[in-house]
């Protein structure tokens, strides 16, 4: 690498962790906001199984879960927009917009590059994309019984439903929801990037169509749910449907630590695949920790030479600073056959200016095989976050 650009990727890594420093975080699908604040994901989302519309009890505690600064300049008196329309209906949406740099190394003769570097020595790309513009629509057509859910992405230039269910609130803290719907399975962490998600299936980009029937009782949730074996509603080459569990405690006033998450997850995705997830959270102080562990057990075809997937491994520690600013450090790890392990690290700051706006900037490194140059980058990202 020469001087110049070791220099100049010194320099960005300097100017980034002085914005990190100065506080240059998360409504959507965060588990470490829920082992935070101590909330299950029902309590704060339409959907029970967590990430979409946000729920009342979100809006109304919005400060205490978001921590955030409040410093837009709002007359007296004026009230911000809740989402609802009448005691019927109500909407949401999440919009996100994005600028990443990525830089890679340049493959020697053998078309390889160097394996575990936090600095790579090429800028490759500068890209600025909408990854994400998401409307919810909830009506509910007996409140507290029926409610109709839809859940749409309008990024890519069309309209998709990611999310469309009905949801039948049963007696007991029962529920029993029908339609188009992510199932439940381990943290609904955001990054659809991390091994624990894309690597099991289990995504935001990924929905299935089936049912699902479910509890909420006290510091307990259970789901399990019964889709088909392909996303989208198409046809699939198995003749299994796709069945998963999910049930995990949150834990209040816990001595030392406060509140404790745990849980777990199973899914038979076919005849000859199985995954499934060991989960925990709980916090110390002003840092919020927590971590899952996927077993995949996969005994399908492969081309030759390709690794084949045995476990997934994910830890996050949040430190709130200031009381306001989240500083988030995460670690991916994906172990495959053949020497093809990865490995993912990210770093960054994520303060809530308030209630609807939400900055974030990081950096990320992706390590993976030599002979796979495409796997082994670095990228600073800076996201602009709107949501209600």
């Amino acid at each position: 690498m020469g001087d110049g650009v070791r220099a100049e990727q010194l320099t960005v890594a300097l100017v980034a962790l002085a914005l990190l420093a100065l506080g240059a975080g998360v409504a959507r699908a965060e588990p470490y906001l829920a082992v935070r604040f101590g909330a299950k994901c029902a309590d704060c989302h339409t959907n029970l199984d967590g990430g979409g519309k946000r729920t009342s009890f979100a809006t109304i505690h919005a400060h205490d879960i978001l921590h955030d600064l409040q410093i837009l300049p709002i007359p007296k008196g004026v009230q911000s927009f809740n989402g609802e329309i009448n005691q019927w209906m109500s909407i949401g949406s999440d919009l996100r917009v994005r600028s990443t740099s990525t830089w890679a190394d340049t493959p020697n003769a053998q078309g390889r590059v160097p394996m575990n570097r936090a600095f790579r020595d090429v800028f490759q790309s500068e890209t600025l994309n909408v990854p994400e513009a998401l409307g919810y629509v909830q009506v509910d057509l007996w409140p507290d019984i029926l409610t109709l859910y839809g859940d749409f992405n309008a990024a890519g230039g069309g309209v998709t439903a990611r999310e469309t269910v009905a949801i039948v609130h049963l007696p007991f803290n029962t529920f029993f929801k029908g339609g188009r719907f992510f199932p439940p399975f381990g943290l609904r962490v955001y990054e659809d990037a991390s091994f624990i998600r894309s690597n099991t299936g289990f995504t935001f980009q990924n929905p299935f169509e089936g049912g699902e029937a479910g509890i909420v009782q006290g510091p307990f949730y259970l789901a399990t749910s019964v889709t088909n074996a392909s996303s989208g509603g198409g046809s699939s080459s198995s003749k299994n449907v796709l069945t998963s569990v999910n049930g995990y405690g949150m834990f209040e006033d816990v001595p030392v630590v406060r509140n404790v998450l745990a849980g777990g997850s199973f899914a038979h995705q076919s005849t000859q695949r199985n995954v499934s997830a060991f989960y925990a959270g709980s916090n110390i102080w002003q840092f919020t920790y927590l971590g899952e562990f996927d077993l995949i057990d996969d005994s399908t075809k492969l081309p030759p030479n390709t690794g084949r997937d045995q476990f997934a491994s994910y830890a996050e520690v949040d430190w709130l600073l200031f009381n306001w600013l989240n500083l988030r450090g995460t670690f991916d790890f994906l172990k495959a056959s053949g020497n093809r392990n990865q490995t993912r690290y990210q770093i960054g700051a994520e303060p809530f200016i308030d209630k609807f706006i939400q900055p974030r900037l990081y950096y990320v490194i992706n390590n993976g095989p030599g002979n796979q140059p495409q796997q082994n980058t670095t990228a600073l990202i800076f996201e602009l976050h709107f949501f209600f």
